[in-house]
């Protein structure tokens, strides 16, 4: 590539050194945002062409040769390649190449510092829509898991030690919850990306009369950046889409955690298929879920990506700096490794199978204890009385190897005179999940009411029945 042919050559004398140049230079990561620079592009000949900037006929021909050039990529996967410093330049070759001079009045009043940042919301605007649909997949088999579930129970743990009896339905529907959060998190960082930069220049703004407003409806944003020097410096939707992201994975690694640990054989809880297991190259016994470790793996990359970005953007000055080109490889790959991540995690779970009879064994027991002191608040006890009460009976059967199950009817009662004929009714994994009465907790009742209403926000996004 010659001097002359960078588009900032006319201030030097010298051309650039080769290595720094290529390793100043974009084009390697940032030609994924090929699409949505032609696309500007475009819109941008219009706007031009509206302010009499570029005559009606140049418009036609700029326009023909964008599309024509659009088409050649899309036709052959090696056409975005070559030695441009960035894909900006490139497209301005590429048009300049075919229709000569005329190409070369497109950057009128145009820089690549608002540029750049156009294309990437552009490209935020289409690309979170389809981490949003994964979600909604795994979303979808979640509630599949849930429903197919039924009232099959399993322990709930605090500290990862067993705690009250849950249902297992409700357990799917936890994680559901969170990534419907995440489901949302991405409209926030759609509605950050969702404002037109252009008219903003380099940094204040341009002297042709360009219609901001018209530009924003043509590209289908609902408004305009309000500053020129903040639409330079601002990365804020690369960062709110960083942030979703990086909680996505969070979700993702929790999930992956509980499932490592409920398929265990010390837990035994699920089993996983043998189509997204491993095994081992010396003990023929092992079923390995490498898949989940792998996601749990990939979170700390993700927060990475996160938090470096961050660290960069926090000692930046007003407009635009170089240090910003460093927003594209961090997303680019948190989009990647997330879209993967949610993908192979809906397989885990569309293909999980319940072992029903050891999750509801390990239900059972001394996780009724805040159910042995509900009774006896419920015949006038307070609490705390009640709490150190059954503490005590907990101490004693645990000395003895025993639980709640072994005690007779007078042994109930030797504990204490509140004790009724129906304690032993009272005191059971189904009655004590029976018990629950808040629309969020564990009850029957409100778990078919939680999954029903999850059914009707799957069909709001738009998901598949069945998915």
């Amino acid at each position: 590539m010659s001097q002359k042919s960078h588009l900032w050559s006319g201030r030097f004398a010298e051309p650039p050194d080769t290595e720094v140049f290529d390793f100043q230079a974009s084009f390697g990561f940032d030609n994924q945002l090929f699409e949505d620079d032609v696309e500007g592009s475009l819109a941008w000949a219009e706007a031009l062409a509206t302010a009499g900037v570029l005559t009606r006929d140049d418009a036609v021909v700029i326009r023909q040769a964008l599309i024509e050039i659009r088409e050649h990529a899309r036709l052959d996967p090696n056409f975005l390649t070559g030695s441009d410093e960035d894909v900006h330049a490139f497209v301005e070759r590429q048009l300049i190449a075919r229709v000569g001079d005329v190409g070369r009045r497109l950057h009128t009043g145009r820089s690549r510092n608002e540029q750049v940042s156009l294309d990437l919301r552009l490209y935020l605007r289409r690309r979170l829509l389809v981490v949003q649909d994964k979600i909604v997949n795994l979303v979808a088999a979640l509630a599949a898991r849930a429903e197919s579930a039924g009232h099959a129970v399993m322990p709930a743990y605090t500290h990862l030690r067993r705690a009250q009896p849950v249902l297992v339905a409700h357990f799917f529907l936890a994680h559901a919850a969170a990534f419907r959060r995440d489901y949302g998190r991405l409209n926030t960082a759609r509605d950050e990306a969702d404002a037109l930069p252009m008219g903003s220049g380099a940094v204040v703004g341009t002297s042709y009369d360009i219609n901001p407003e018209a530009l924003a409806a043509r590209l289908g944003f609902s408004r305009v950046v309000a500053n020129s020097v903040d639409a330079a410096a601002d990365r804020d939707f690369v960062s709110a889409a960083l942030h979703g992201y990086s909680l996505i994975m969070v979700h993702l690694s929790r999930l992956a955690e509980d499932l490592i640990i409920f398929t265990g054989e010390e837990f035994g809880y699920f089993e996983l298929a043998d189509a997204v297991s491993t095994g081992s190259s010396l003990m023929p016994q092992k079923k390995n879920p490498d898949a989940l470790e792998l996601i749990r793996g990939k979170t700390g990359r993700i927060l990475g990506h996160h938090l470096g970005w961050l660290t960069t953007m926090k000692g930046l000055p007003s407009g635009y700096n170089k240090d910003l080109q460093e927003d594209k490889e961090a997303l680019f790959d948190a989009e990647r490794t997330a879209l993967n991540s949610v993908h192979a995690a809906t397989i885990v779970v569309n293909t999980l199978e319940l072992r029903e009879k050891q999750a509801e064994t390990a239900a059972s027991g001394m996780l009724l204890a805040t159910d042995v002191a509900d009774y006896l608040v419920k015949r006038g006890l307070p609490f705390r009385t009640a709490h150190e009460v059954v503490g005590g009976i907990v101490r004693e059967l645990v000395d003895r190897g025993q639980d709640f199950e072994a005690l007779t009817l007078n042994e109930w009662r030797a504990y204490h005179e509140l004790f009724g004929d129906d304690i032993v009714d009272k005191i059971s994994t189904r009655a004590s999940i029976e018990a629950r009465q808040t629309p969020q907790s564990t009850n029957p009742d409100a778990v078919t009411r939680a999954l029903a209403e999850l059914r009707a926000w799957l069909r709001r996004t738009g998901a598949a029945p069945g998915r």
